[in-house]
């Protein structure tokens, strides 16, 4: 991503935010989530599932959010088609997380 300048300091705060709208879908005893994000003809499709939650319906605000991410994403041309969040749920309570990102084009 390193051919697009200033996209990974302006996506940073768009993943925290995404982060904490995912986390209040998941039950308080539930230890991973994962959010998958397709962008396909300019169409934008999502999953958000959990531990025990096989479909999960999203908010208003994780929609939103979403679909920031993808606009940033059209704005610096980098050709996003997936994107997936996966969250681990840590011993001590808190929360860790990876993600990882397809361009149209790229392997």
């Amino acid at each position: 991503m390193s051919e697009f300048p200033g996209l990974i300091d302006e996506q940073y705060p768009m993943d925290m935010a995404i982060g904490g709208h995912v986390l209040r879908h998941v039950y308080e005893h539930e230890t991973s989530a994962e959010l998958s994000i397709t962008v396909q003809n300019k169409q934008i499709q999502f999953n958000l599932t959990s531990d025990d939650q096989l479909i999960n319906i999203p908010d208003d605000e994780l929609v939103q959010a979403i679909c920031e991410l993808v606009g940033l994403h059209e704005q610096h041309g980098s050709g996003l088609s997936q994107a997936v969040y996966q969250y681990q749920k840590n011993p001590d309570g808190s929360w860790g997380f990876s993600s990882s990102y397809q361009y149209a084009g790229r392997p």
